[in-house]
């Protein structure tokens, strides 16, 4: 049976990055979407850092996946914040409240080094 309701499968947002700077995620539109999740793994040397939402009412891109307008983006306030500390490790954020158009994750680094894999997903509550 078939399902007429919105959903994102499982997308790579950002792929084995280099967690020696900072890192922004590909964009995930995320209209028609109520329910957004990130799942995020991490390997390396000791990788200190921080990852954060950010959300955008006003980024747009044309047909080709290309970008539009970049527009501007607010970090959203998280009621568990993924601190990345260790040589390995994972997180998981869930945006359970979200009214915006486009979500990124973003992760900003401290120190160390190390790889780094984010994974997004969507549905309708």
């Amino acid at each position: 049976m078939s399902s007429t309701r919105a959903r994102l499968v499982p997308e790579v947002v950002i792929n084995a990055g280099d967690m020696s700077g900072n890192l922004t995620s590909k964009v995930t539109i995320i209209q028609n979407l109520s329910l957004v999740s990130y799942a995020v793994t991490w390997s390396g040397a000791s990788p200190v850092g921080s990852v954060s939402i950010q959300v955008s009412n006003d980024y747009a891109q044309n047909a080709d996946g290309s970008v539009r307008v970049a527009g501007t983006w607010n970090t959203l306030p998280l009621s568990a914040p993924t601190d990345v500390s260790g040589n390995t490790g994972n997180g998981f954020i869930d945006i359970d409240a979200n009214a915006g158009f486009a979500l990124r994750l973003i992760y900003t680094f401290v120190s160390g080094t190390g790889s780094m894999t984010a994974i997004v997903s969507g549905k309708v509550a």
